[in-house]
């Protein structure tokens, strides 16, 4: 079925979008700590929520050191994305850091304060800390109609 121009712009009635700066970006990544993180795996993308938090110009986060993620992580770009949405307004926010990540060493662990390391909520030992920095950046809001 082929709906004529008149018809689609019934349809085309959604809110203004707006393209974040990298400040704005920044702060709506500060004012959370849950996203998700995605990755190519052997077995095709995954996309798994990830308790982060920010430190300092990277999304800090913990894995298990024999996770899928923790084999998927390095030498290739990965993922991060941070939303929050309103259904009711159809409104919200998305913020998505592209890159390449890299475990936290010893001497950099040592120096983050324990109010930045990431706290998972599921049990288990999760003793990898990865960082991605923030170098590709981009976010997007809807406001609503």
């Amino acid at each position: 079925m082929t709906l004529d121009n008149a018809a689609w712009s019934l349809l085309d009635r959604g809110g203004r979008l707006e393209t974040l700066d990298r400040e704005e970006c920044r702060r709506l990544l500060g004012s959370t700590n849950i996203g998700r993180l995605g990755y190519c795996s052997d077995s095709g993308p995954r996309i798994v929520p990830m308790n982060y938090t920010l430190v300092s110009e990277s999304v800090t986060f913990r894995t298990g050191i024999d996770t899928e993620a923790s084999h998927e992580l390095f030498d290739h770009p990965i993922a991060f994305e941070v939303d929050q949405v309103d259904e009711f307004l159809q409104a919200g926010w998305s913020v998505l850091v592209v890159g390449n990540a890299q475990p936290l060493d010893e001497a950099s662990l040592l120096l983050l304060d324990v109010a930045q390391s990431p706290q998972p909520w599921p049990e288990g030992r999760r003793s990898l800390v990865v960082q991605l920095p923030l170098m590709m950046m981009t976010g997007r809001r809807v406001h609503p109609a």
